[in-house]
């Protein structure tokens, strides 16, 4: 029995012909957004009152989805699926036209991707969800497993930069959370990367994604990386382009852990080496008269005020390399000390290059102020400086060296890190064993019984640092020799 007035007072039911329905307007805002003017759904063969509860429960759904489209980021998932849903069976039919063949025969995958591309971004009326669908479907479309690339170099190479365009204008509105840079983050929080470390490893990882953006990091290959790999070796050396490829390998070993990715690339991208011998490579330590010379020269030019040089900068660029000179420890090593790690005793390495390298080193008599200098915070110019720490130790120092000495030290090889191997060889001349320096340097010893030595007793070290001076010359010897104990920049 119909209840012609009953429809009245119940929204959205309709009489179609004798049957009930749904039928909705949906709001003008969100028509886009769902990809349809009106909501229309028949109720069936069923009573009445099965057709009123049917469009209440209907109406009050309808209602909470309008509610939450007016949020900016629901509006735009909905709006992204009703885009996707749309392109689903164009990407399906061109598809199944490229595997059974029967496209014309001068029709090319890339150049309609080309076209496709150009016309997504050239059209007025679409905005970033309709971009973004197009893009996804250009990308499905032209560029999956059924492709067969180019083997024309010149045709590869376009084919490459078309699907890295594609892959980073995706990532840029759809906002894929692993990204290069997001995992990078993560990798570094992950391995409890110290911040010098992590400074360094930014560094690296932003000349890769200069290079090819800030893409999911699922979409890089390893003939993006092939790519990258020849864009950097031809700007900078074998050692320092491996060095770059450093984080560059442990993201994507996180990745894979963390199930990210499936496939690593980095493995097939092979790096040249360096063919240079290690001698070849490490710096040259200062022989006894220079060294002498070379502090001489230190206390004049930074014993006083300087132009351009704050004073406590000044004061503790100066004691950075007194301690160096004195200590055998790495720059970065004394720029990180704090006052609770230097007595009148000994000096505390706790942050260093690596765990095997936390080491007590002898306090050696000639930098005797150096604990009241930490006491009072004289290396806390340094703790403000966002780039790179030792960087100001360093540019001084080169200074001093190659333009205020006269006359120089030129020799590109004696640089700030000379000071470690320079005590080093004090320390051999002077008739320390191997043992002794391997220790105060901080280079743990090979092979399982590492794990069960400690090292030397402390007043062994001791001995031997308050007998080294680098200045001392000994009677046949070669200022000059070195055994490589300190080859570790």
């Amino acid at each position: 029995m119909k209840a012609p007035y009953a429809t009245k007072s119940v929204k959205h039911l309709k009489n179609n012909n004798g049957s009930w329905a749904y039928r909705r307007r949906v709001p003008k805002k969100h028509q886009k957004t769902l990809g349809e003017e009106y909501w229309n759904r028949p109720c069936g063969n069923v009573s009445y009152q099965k057709a009123v509860a049917m469009v209440t429960e209907w109406a009050e759904e309808d209602d909470a989805l309008i509610a939450s489209l007016d949020h900016p980021d629901t509006a735009a998932n909905v709006r992204e699926a009703t885009e996707a849903k749309s392109m689903a069976p164009k990407v399906a039919g061109m598809i199944m036209a490229q595997e059974a063949r029967i496209l014309p025969d001068d029709f090319d995958p890339l150049d309609a991707a080309v076209a496709r591309l150009k016309a997504a971004d050239q059209n007025p009326e679409f905005d970033k969800q309709d971009q973004l669908a197009r893009y996804r479907a250009i990308l499905e479309a032209s560029f999956s497993s059924h492709i067969i690339v180019p083997t024309d170099p010149d045709k590869r190479l376009e084919f490459d930069m078309v699907k890295t365009k594609l892959e980073r204008r995706i990532s840029e509105i759809a906002g894929d959370p692993n990204t290069i840079t997001a995992v990078a983050e993560r990798y570094y929080n992950e391995n409890e990367s110290r911040t010098g470390v992590r400074r360094k490893y930014r560094g690296n990882i932003k000349k890769l994604t200069d290079f090819m953006g800030d893409l999911p990091i699922s979409h890089v290959t390893s003939v993006s990386l092939r790519r990258f790999r020849d864009q950097q070796s031809a700007i900078m050396m074998p050692s320092s382009l491996s060095s770059v490829f450093t984080p560059i390998r442990g993201m994507f070993k996180y990745a894979i852990d963390e199930e990210l990715i499936e496939n690593n690339p980095v493995p097939s991208v092979v790096l040249k080496r360096d063919k240079r011998s290690v001698h070849e490579r490490k710096c040259i330590p200062y022989p006894p008269l220079e060294m002498k010379r070379l502090l001489e020269a230190m206390e004049e030019h930074w014993g006083s005020p300087k132009r351009g040089l704050r004073d406590e900068r000044r004061i503790a660029i100066h004691m950075v390399c007194r301690v160096m000179a004195f200590s055998c420890l790495r720059p970065i090593e004394v720029v990180r000390l704090e006052s609770k790690d230097v007595t009148d005793e000994w000096i505390k390495v706790r942050e260093s290059k690596t765990p095997s390298s936390h080491r007590t080193v002898p306090l050696h008599p000639a930098l005797a102020d150096f604990p009241a200098f930490m006491a009072s915070g004289g290396l806390e110019t340094f703790r403000t400086l966002k780039t790179d720490q030792v960087e100001p130790v360093r540019y001084n120092f080169r200074r001093l060296i190659r333009d205020f000495m006269d006359p120089p030290i030129s020799e590109p090889k004696k640089v700030l890190y000379s000071l470690r191997s320079t005590f080093s060889n004090a320390m051999r001349r002077a008739g320390a064993n191997p043992d002794i320096r391997r220790a105060i340097l901080g280079h743990a010893e090979g092979g399982s019984l590492n794990h069960y030595d400690d090292g030397p007793e402390f007043f062994k070290k001791r001995k031997w640092v308050n007998a080294t001076d680098p200045t001392v010359i000994y009677p046949d010897t070669d200022d000059y020799y070195d055994d490589g104990l300190a080859d570790d920049e």
